[in-house]
């Protein structure tokens, strides 16, 4: 009895001490963050900045607009050679009170896709149809003080949605309606970041 009681001590001491650990970002104590966002679809740059505005509530979020309005340049898919530039991170961080820079591009992965699979029985048959999107999402954070690239890399993101029609002897059960590619798309770029580590 006391060797069980002593385990339940030691496990519940261990659990306690399990905290999550604070997200790459978190740990650089910021409080601003400059945002570029990449990507053929223009609603999908709304959906990263809330994404990171509710990951990091008490950090200013200085988005691309702002930064390419200040630097008097519109958005072009080259704009990393210009951010890259020492003097045009000095400006950013003078003049907007940007610490950080995070320039995050996203491309669709394969086309959008569509399976169906059918199960016959005595009892009742079923048809599937699953459609599944998938996005290839790069990033890069810059410290604007240092020019340090601070953070690099990649990740994938998917988003599915299934729908069932089920004919059986208890009659017609249908379940037809299938998400938008459009927000299966927004769904597919959340789970890459969250795939990122970074927020």
């Amino acid at each position: 009895m006391k060797r069980i009681a002593l385990l339940l001590l030691v496990f519940l001491g261990s659990a306690v001490g399990c905290e999550p650990q604070p997200s790459l970002m978190a740990r650089l104590d910021l409080e601003s963050l400059g945002l570029i966002v990449e990507a053929e679809a223009s609603d999908l740059e709304p959906i990263v900045t809330v994404y990171v505005q509710n990951k990091l509530p008490e950090v200013k979020i200085i988005g691309s607009q702002a930064i390419w309005a200040h630097l008097g340049r519109p958005a072009v898919p080259s704009c990393l050679s210009v951010l890259e530039n020492p003097e045009t991170l000095t400006a950013l961080r003078k003049e907007l009170g940007i610490q950080y820079l995070a320039v995050i591009s996203i491309e669709p992965g394969e086309a959008p896709r569509h399976t169906a699979s059918f199960t016959v029985g005595t009892d009742k048959s079923e048809v599937r149809l699953t459609q599944y999107v998938t996005v290839n999402l790069e990033y890069m954070v810059i410290d604007t003080g240092s020019g340090e690239q601070v953070y690099t890399g990649q990740a994938a993101g998917k988003s599915s949605d299934v729908a069932d029609l089920k004919v059986g002897t208890q009659g017609t059960q249908v379940g037809i309606q299938l998400t938008k590619d459009s927000s299966l798309l927004k769904e597919a770029v959340r789970n890459a970041l969250k795939e990122t580590g970074l927020f």
